[in-house]
């Protein structure tokens, strides 16, 4: 609304500004038609309104106001008129200046000024023509007496019809610029209204499902009771290997939630394989190399997270192409899966298993080294081995 009042702003102004550099010319015309006339009185206001508009002109163009314009011209306008009322000179001066002062007055916002404007040069025509004081003006014919002021009557009710007509058109063209504001201004509050709830709504869908897959990890570390809080430690991990590799927050948060369900299919393995002491016999080592395919078949309908099988599937893939259990190279193996198999295969081996303690630091960096090319990623193997020379107390251990 503010930019549409702004807009007929400018547009009055301009309009202003026309009539301005019209009213300078028609002085200097007026000016030579009296000379020619012999008229002087009206020759020397003519060349006295011609600058005093093209001073208007620079004034508005400047200023950006219509206030000064308004009051200098109308004021002209009549002074103009009582010296035509005077001296006298052609019909069509009279005439002219009865349409500039309509002119002027439709610069006026307000329709009760209009009235008064016209209403007081009517009033000053009928004087001058129709009553005693005609006797101190000049001495027009019977026939201008009677002429001009039905002519400028018949001119100010059009001129009052039409500006009736433009007001209401103005006011029904503002309220209806109100009411889009207001509505702009309703769906806007909506918008934000409904972005705020959608926010919380995916800011609880996030939170419950990290919460969900946290108790789901619980689980699944709960069934191996020699890898406690396994899952979590590779999620964190593999969150830590994904900063260094230059993956921005959102993935880091996909790839921990990923990461803490990579084991999800050791729940299909029994309990006595997983939990089993001694070495295992080849058909249980087959039967625990089933779990990234269980995992899989567990996590593959989850449309919300459809990433989340990666990790399951795939960790225990190969740089190489000798993991399993699709034997992929590392053209192959999914990025994420790939950090997940660094971060898992480095806490199995930070981690005390029934057979032995968890591993020296150094032993751990150099079975990275040695798995570069082969079993992992080189690039990911040394971010992690960025991570263990950071890590100068081994405090990444189980």
């Amino acid at each position: 609304m503010n930019t549409n009042a702004s807009s007929t702003e400018k547009d009055s102004l301009l309009m202003a500004q026309i009539v301005c550099i019209a009213m300078t010319l028609l002085g200097i015309v007026m000016a030579i038609i009296n000379h020619i006339e012999n008229n002087q009185i009206m020759v020397i206001v003519s060349l006295i309104y011609s600058p005093i508009f093209l001073f208007l002109f620079f004034f508005t163009h400047y200023s950006k106001k219509l206030k000064v314009f308004l009051i200098v011209a109308i004021t002209l306008s009549y002074l103009m008129e009582v010296v035509y009322l005077f001296t006298g000179g052609q019909e069509g001066f009279g005439i002219y200046w009865m349409c500039i002062i309509t002119l002027f007055s439709y610069f006026i916002n307000t329709d009760k000024f209009f009235f008064i404007v016209n209403f007081f040069y009517y009033l000053l025509i009928v004087l001058a023509f129709w009553t005693p004081l005609s006797t101190y003006c000049y001495d027009f014919s019977p026939v201008m007496r009677i002429r001009f002021p039905i002519l400028y009557l018949i001119e100010i009710i059009f001129a009052a019809f039409f500006k009736i007509k433009l007001t209401k058109t103005e006011r029904s063209r503002k309220k209806y610029i109100e009411l889009l504001c207001n509505l702009q201004n309703n769906l806007t509050v909506q918008v934000e209204e409904r972005t705020k709830q959608l926010k919380e709504e995916k800011n609880f869908s996030t939170n419950l499902l990290i919460e969900v897959t946290q108790a789901l990890a619980n689980t699944i570390d709960a069934k191996d009771k020699y890898t406690s809080g396994h899952s979590h430690r590779v999620a964190e991990y593999s969150q830590k290997l994904a900063r260094l590799m230059g993956l921005d927050e959102q993935e880091q948060q996909k790839i921990y939630l990923i990461a803490l369900l990579h084991d999800i299919g050791k729940i299909g393995i029994p309990d006595e394989i997983i939990n089993k002491r001694d070495a295992l016999t080849d058909e249980e080592y087959e039967r625990v190399k089933e779990h990234p395919q269980i995992g899989y078949e567990i996590l593959r309908n989850i449309k919300t997270m459809p990433d989340f099988q990666i990790g399951a599937r795939w960790h225990h893939e190969r740089y190489d192409g000798k993991g399993y259990p699709d034997n992929l190279t590392y053209e192959d193996i999914p990025l994420f899966a790939q950090i997940i198999s660094v971060a898992d295969s480095y806490d199995a081996m930070t981690s005390n298993r029934s057979y032995r303690s968890y591993l020296p630091q150094e032993k751990v960096r150099s079975e990275l080294e040695k798995g570069k090319n082969n079993q992992f990623n080189p690039k990911i193997a040394q971010k992690m081995i960025e991570l263990i020379d950071e890590d100068v107390n081994y405090l990444m251990h189980e």
